[in-house]
Formats: C-alpha cells, structure tokens, sequence
C-alpha cells in the first residue's frame, strides 16, 4: 500500500488536473494501473495519453470510468477474437474461395476500374506519373513507353 501511495503522490505532481483530488482516493482510483506493476511515468503518461483539453470537475471519477472503459473494450476485443466452436480442421484455409470464378470476376472489374478511373485522370491533367517515376515503378507513362 506503501507503494501505491507513493506512486500516487508522484503521479498527481505531474498530472496537473488530478492535483486536487485525494491521494487516497486517487491511489484507489488508480488501481488498475497500480496492481500490474505500472510506475508513475507509466501512468502519467497514460493519464496525459487521454488529451484532455478540459479540467474534470471530479477527475477521480472521470479517471474510475475511463478505465473501466478500456477494461469493458479490452474484455469485448478479447471475446471477439477467439471464436466459439471454431474447427480448424473443417475450415478451408486462408484466402480460399468457394467459387474462383467469382473472385476472377470482382478482380477483373477492379482493374478494369482503376484503369478506367486512371484515364479519367490522365485526361483531366491530374497525372503527375513522371517517367522516373514510371521507371522506379516499373509502369509504363502516358506515351505507352515501359519506363
């Protein structure tokens, strides 16, 4: 507990909008920063990650229900993402498809856009492909030369 409180009293020396609470009940407040291990330049620097450009009337609850935010957004991300009933071996493996022929379809339709949307460009004066930047990508310019 020692430790808390000293950590504590650290941590409200350099965060400025915590200076008025407590040092009990901000040490309380700061638990969960606490028990890890966390120290005070850890913490503080979490307190001031939080860019408030804004004084907390009551920054000890303001500090409880920020964390407990993150604790809620940390337990969902974790639930998400371990899948329940996941097989692995029933799964057919990354980037495959059902139906090629369907994934050939959307591909061809992308580079038939973006050759479409590139011309559009061209003619409006909006390329600025130089040809030495043509030839680091090893694409060829508007006059059809492979740079």
């Amino acid at each position: 507990m020692q430790r808390g409180i000293w950590i504590t009293r650290q941590v409200r020396a350099r965060v400025q909008w915590t200076q008025g609470v407590r040092l009990r009940r901000l040490e309380y407040v700061l638990r969960p920063l606490l028990d890890p291990g966390l120290d005070a330049d850890t913490i503080a620097a979490e307190l001031h990650s939080w860019m408030l450009t804004w004084r907390p009337a009551r920054p000890a609850e303001y500090i409880r229900v920020q964390l407990a935010r993150q604790a809620s957004a940390e337990h969902t991300a974790a639930a998400l993402e371990t899948p329940e009933l996941w097989d692995n071996d029933a799964a057919p493996g990354a980037f495959t498809a059902p139906r090629q022929d369907l994934v050939r379809s959307v591909l061809d339709g992308l580079a038939a856009g973006m050759a479409a949307y590139s011309a559009r460009q061209t003619e409006q004066g909006l390329d600025d492909l130089t040809d030495a930047a043509a030839a680091f990508l090893g694409t060829t310019t508007s006059t059809g030369v492979l740079a």
